[in-house]
């Protein structure tokens, strides 16, 4: 059972996950809403993955760790492929969002503003938004 082949890497296995993830963004037959939801899920765990498991293994680079982990990775290995498979899963995702969903989401009438985009209105209805949820009086 000490053979790294029999194992696989955690970083690895949670980038695999989320192309999973993602090929259902991609996927026609899924409602498109549930697509927008299957994308925003990967964001969110490729943010959390960032944060979390890749700040760990720049911990062990920046500690000159070269203790091999269970698969038989030095952390600056790891970190190579892991850049490398995120960069691509990442430029999936923005091609995603908008090659695929953004012009499906018009047809739709569906639309995301830029920010030079907004009304009066709706400046004011995300500050009332804002103050609300965070229980403050808005005063407006």
């Amino acid at each position: 059972m000490d053979n790294p082949e029999y194992y696989i890497n955690r970083e690895f296995s949670a980038i695999a996950f989320n192309q999973r993830v993602l090929m259902l963004a991609n996927d026609e037959r899924v409602p498109l809403l549930e697509r927008m939801r299957f994308l925003s899920i990967c964001s969110s765990n490729l943010d959390e993955f960032f944060e979390i498991r890749v700040a760990g293994l720049k911990e062990k680079i920046a500690l000159s760790s070269n203790k091999l982990t269970i698969d038989g990775l030095r952390p600056d290995e790891a970190f190579s492929q892991i850049s490398h498979k995120t960069h691509h899963l990442i430029d999936q995702l923005y091609a995603t969002f908008n090659k695929q969903l953004l012009p499906a989401l018009r047809k739709e009438n569906i639309h995301f503003l830029e920010l030079d985009e907004w009304t009066d209105d709706i400046h004011l209805w995300d500050k009332t938004l804002c103050w609300n949820r965070k229980g403050l009086n808005s005063g407006f």
